[in-house]
């Protein structure tokens, strides 16, 4: 089975829980009914580039495998209403994902991907971002994301401080190819970047920075790769195992991802203009088109100037509009749909995703590995729900303290080489379902709640889960919904950057929130 890397990592948080649960009876049958609603984010542009705004909609044709369709909302969107984003971190220690409950329209993620991209494009592709954030408007937020091994990371959350833009830009830049980086194919990178931003609301466009497709979704390790040259850095791009096919279940449950996670990719050559091509370079550009079409993006290569690439498309693509529909023909078969939309006033260009895959749409019940770790009344973590409001304060514990709650039989000695923090959660109680209520009137709560730890390469370094039961008066909550709920664990760490996912879910709604949190963990007095 293919691996699913963002599910994955809530699984394993489950698996590693300090508490068994009772194994969930089977779902009761679900009916299912042949209806939804398909979403299309439409950027129109001139002859120039530049958006075109003021269109009506009656000046727009949408069509379904051919078949005319009737729109049944239509919204303008405008970049000029953005607004700045929350900072990810309040007083020092402090982090919150509080942000995502009030996004912009649209919002724009830079994932600089270093898995293809030799040292020598790593350092130009650095001037060129300094360059860009530079130029880039007041007050418009970005997030930051760095790849390169198995794992994609958050550096910065959304932010349009430039000084923290830049201090993330060079944690990822300059990065040293790691083993097997090669083989981290475009389907993690996607998945995983699709399932970190699936909470947040609206438009996503993800400014793609590599060294050309990893040969999307057709990666063969076992094959004997080809190694190109690139800036005297040498990289190995896998063969790719069979031609795309847009009806592989790997790909079906991707774009089902990107979909829901209204992403738009936007795949940007860092290589730039190549003046000595190496073998496999047009089928990667052909790739990144491919990647790019299938959101609504375009791809950028065969250019130096990065920085004006990722700038027009900070400032122009926050103008779209957004049609909807409800097909009548949908049969469940999971066959691929085709979209068409077609503009009644000629000479603009039109971008948009060109396709759905027609699957039923009801929630699935839990996995095997779920299952035997939830109560019956409780749900597995949604990661699509309206995220819970989360704050996080991450201290540094003693040594001195760690070592008294040892002796005391209260804590686990840390490794050697590691330092021991608290994790203090604080849950706004009105956000949560009780999993029962006492005549008294006190309402008990579970919780679910896990951390990963990731080094700087993406490797997993830590993880645990627990359940926590909390209890509150219903009629205290009713009054002060925004009455805090606290809790804390503890997790210890090796020195160097770490980068901590933080995950809370109501195991009764399934309602979930996330905290992504980057520390610098200094040296270890035990060393």
């Amino acid at each position: 089975m293919r691996k699913q890397a963002f599910v994955g990592v809530l699984c394993c948080l489950l698996a590693a829980s300090a508490e068994a649960q009772s194994p969930a009876t089977q779902p009761a049958p679900t009916l299912h009914v042949n209806v939804r609603d398909v979403l299309i984010d439409v950027t129109v542009t001139d002859s120039h580039g530049n958006p075109v705004q003021g269109l009506k909609k009656e000046e727009f044709q949408v069509f379904d495998d051919g078949r005319p369709q009737t729109l049944n909302a239509f919204e303008e969107h405008s970049g000029n209403a953005s607004i700045a984003a929350e900072p990810a971190a309040g007083a020092a220690g402090v982090f919150t994902n509080r942000g995502m409950l009030h996004p912009p329209p649209v919002v724009n993620v830079i994932l600089i991907d270093t898995t293809t991209i030799g040292i020598a494009d790593q350092m130009y592709l650095y001037q060129q971002l300094a360059r860009f954030v530079q130029n880039l408007p007041a007050a418009t937020p970005l997030a930051i994301y760095s790849r390169a091994g198995q794992m994609t990371l958050l550096l910065q959350g959304f932010t349009s401080d430039h000084a923290l833009l830049m201090k993330a830009i060079h944690r990822a830049i300059p990065h040293v190819e790691q083993p097997e980086a090669q083989f981290a194919t475009d389907d993690q990178t996607l998945e995983q970047i699709a399932g970190a931003l699936v909470q947040v609301p609206g438009r996503k466009n993800i400014l793609w920075f590599s060294g050309g497709s990893q040969l999307f979704l057709q990666v063969d390790p076992s094959a004997t790769g080809v190694t190109q040259v690139a800036s005297g850095a040498s990289v190995s791009i896998p063969v790719p195992a069979v031609s795309a096919d847009a009806n592989q279940p790997d790909l079906q449950y991707l774009y089902d991802l990107l979909e829901r996670a209204r992403i738009t990719l936007y795949p940007i050559d860092a290589r730039g203009l190549v003046s000595n091509p190496v073998q496999g370079y047009v089928a990667q550009q052909e790739q990144m088109k491919e990647d790019a079409e299938a959101t609504g993006g375009q791809a950028w290569y065969d250019t130096n100037d990065l920085a004006q690439v990722a700038g027009h498309i900070v400032t122009t693509d926050g103008d779209y509009y957004s049609l909807a529909y409800s097909p009548d023909h949908l049969r469940g078969d999971g066959r691929w749909r085709h979209i068409q939309v077609k503009l009644l006033v000629p000479g603009y260009r039109l971008s948009y995703r060109r396709g759905y895959f027609d699957e039923q749409w009801n929630q699935a019940p839990p996995g095997a590995e779920t299952k035997g770790l939830l109560a019956e009344n409780q749900a597995a973590p949604d990661i699509s729900s309206e995220p819970i409001p989360l704050q996080a304060e991450v201290v540094e514990i003693s040594p001195l303290a760690v070592a008294s709650a040892v002796r005391a039989g209260q804590a686990h000695a840390p490794e050697r080489g590691e330092l021991s923090y608290v994790i203090d959660y604080q849950v706004p109680a009105g956000t949560l379902t009780p999993q029962s209520v006492s005549q008294n009137g006190r309402g008990t709560f579970v919780l679910g709640a896990g951390a990963f730890a990731f080094d700087r390469n993406g490797d997993v370094i830590k993880r645990q889960a627990r359940v926590v039961t909390l209890t509150a008066d219903e009629t205290e909550i009713r009054s002060k919904p925004e009455g805090k709920m606290s809790f804390d664990e503890t997790i210890s760490l090796p020195k160097g950057q770490d980068y901590l996912y933080l995950v809370v879910w109501d195991a009764t709604s399934g309602r979930m929130g996330t905290i992504n949190v980057s520390l610098d963990v200094k040296k270890s007095a035990r060393e």
